[in-house]
């Protein structure tokens, strides 16, 4: 993000209060979402696409998050014709008229080769002072910039920021050759993150956001990976004789957990970004597999048969106290504990493979979809899980807002994908 810079500018912006009696309310709320107009950005003359485009990525942005009913241009005031450079010339009345509760004020103006983009948001039902921002950015980070400008607006209403800014890394291509791939959570800027014409599969993104541990047949055998995405450089994780799978970080990115089949059965081991410390956490005759960190990192979830069966388990970060969280029937994989501490995601398998979640402590398990699921990754704001489902032929990236169990489908054409890994909201700078 270092062609990026943020400066942030304080707006206080008051509405017009007053309401009238026998006020036409032409937006309802839907299920629960707040009724917000995301009218196109201002612009110079001549620039009226880019003011419909980066309005386009916030509108995405807001109904993304399943808080938002964004209003249609029909909804729009007929008074109203579009935003100039004076913020002052808007007709709050006219907006509470048309059932709007929040109004996104947008003017983007060019500074030589750079973008400022001033957004101020009104609460138009109460008019309170609300706080606006003006980041610069080149041409090429405009679609950064907007979805900054989102994450603050979805923290101004709910008190906790947005995801817009965040990255999914994931597996990608046909079989027998896949790479690993980054993509903006909306399916923008895809990029290929790997080269190594081999088949490249379980991302895992580090909380820093810029390191990916992954397991590859780059050097023949299946091994563990540490991708540097800023240079592009790769080193091993671990090398050992059998299996080296399912790399799981811890919440500092100082040690990740991983399983490995050196001893002769499927243990979970500690281990450092370099490779090095390697010490075994668990000792079981069974298969313990798929390990993933509390966010305190005082825990770890992960998959077991000690029961017969696979089943989600927890334990200490020092392999203490394992005990059994899922009991739902069928069997149990993936677990991934919610960055809120509150909920663990995973896959149930009973007569098809499907997302669900439960509480941490293996309370209240319930299925989120219906259609297939699998490898399930939570957003940094604990609301959303995004998995690989196959439900329309391919493997493609979908998301599931927790809350309400809206599933959207993450587009990226022609390329099929699995193992995604969704990372942390990315600052500017």
């Amino acid at each position: 993000m270092r062609c990026l810079s943020l400066s942030l500018m304080v707006v206080l912006a008051c509405a017009c209060a007053g309401a009238e009696s026998g006020i036409s309310i032409n937006i309802q709320k839907s299920l629960g979402r707040t009724p917000i107009a995301v009218p196109d950005f201002g612009t110079a003359p001549g620039q009226e696409a880019l003011g419909v485009e980066l309005a386009n990525i916030m509108r995405y942005d807001l109904e993304f998050t399943g808080m938002f009913q964004i209003a249609s241009r029909a909804q729009y005031p007929p008074s109203f014709t579009g935003f100039t450079a004076d913020a002052t010339k808007i007709n709050f009345q006219d907006w509470k008229n048309a059932g709007v509760e929040y109004l996104v004020y947008s003017y983007v103006r060019q500074e030589g080769e750079n973008l400022v983009i001033e957004c101020r948001l009104f609460d138009v039902l109460a008019g309170n002072p609300v706080v606006g921002q003006a980041p610069t950015a080149k041409m090429e980070w405009k679609r950064f910039a907007v979805h900054l400008l989102s994450d603050d607006i979805v923290k101004y209403t709910s008190g906790v920021p947005g995801i817009a800014t965040s990255q999914i890394v994931f597996s990608g291509g046909a079989t027998g050759k896949k790479e690993i791939y980054a993509v903006d959570y909306d399916g923008a800027n895809l990029k290929k993150a790997t080269s190594h014409q081999s088949i490249s599969i379980m991302p895992r993104l580090a909380p820093d956001g810029n390191r990916v541990a992954y397991l590859s047949y780059k050097d023949r055998y299946p091994f563990l990976y540490v991708l540097n995405l800023r240079t592009g450089v790769s080193t091993p994780l671990s090398k050992d004789v059998g299996m080296n799978v399912s790399p799981a970080w811890s919440p500092g990115g100082n040690q990740l957990a991983i399983a490995l089949s050196k001893d002769a059965n499927g243990e979970i081991y500690m281990v450092n970004p370099d490779g090095s410390g390697k010490r075994r956490i668990t000792n079981d005759k069974s298969l313990d597999t798929s390990p993933c960190f509390s966010p305190s990192g005082s825990e770890i979830c992960f998959v077991s048969d000690r029961q017969g069966r696979p089943q989600v388990f927890a334990m200490g970060a020092d392999g203490s106290n394992a005990h059994r969280l899922s009991f739902q029937g069928g069997n149990s994989y993936s677990p991934v504990w919610s960055p809120d501490g509150k909920s663990i995601g995973y896959v149930c398998d009973m007569g098809g493979l499907n997302i669900w979640v439960m509480g941490s402590d293996g309370s209240n398990p319930h299925q989120l979809t219906s259609s297939g699921g699998e490898a399930p990754s939570w957003s940094a704001d604990s609301r959303h899980l995004v998995f690989a489902s196959t439900r329309g032929g391919r493997s493609e990236l979908w998301a599931v807002n927790v809350a309400t169990g809206e599933e959207r489908r993450i587009p990226i054409p022609e390329l099929s994908c699995q193992g995604p890994s969704w990372g942390p909201r990315r600052a500017a700078g």
